[in-house]
């Protein structure tokens, strides 16, 4: 026999349900001899957190409790980056065409 849940004892949503969370937002893109970079802002529970993805691998999160803070931060390693040689990868805006 299986004991039924009762009503008032509806499933909690864990800590890893992510479908109430917005999408990451892309900070800056850029590209390297052989692969792109890019930069996210994610919210999480803590507050935001900055992803750092080469080649669609997440390769580092830091947590960040100030978007503001987030926000510097990306643009810091952004400008280190282009000052090593790396170029910013520019996308035109969804439903642009460009007609010349």
């Amino acid at each position: 026999m299986h004991d039924q849940p009762a009503a008032d004892e509806s499933p909690q949503p864990s800590s890893t349900d992510r479908s109430h969370r917005p999408p990451p937002i892309e900070l800056w893109r850029l590209r390297g001899e052989k692969d792109d970079l890019r930069v996210l802002a994610i919210e999480t529970s803590y507050g935001y957190a900055l992803g750092l993805e080469l080649d669609a691998e997440l390769l580092l999160m830091h947590l960040q409790p100030s978007l503001e803070t987030l926000v510097a931060m990306a643009e810091r390693i952004e400008t280190a980056l282009i000052a090593q040689g790396w170029h910013v990868i520019t996308a035109p805006a969804e439903g642009v065409t460009c007609d010349d």
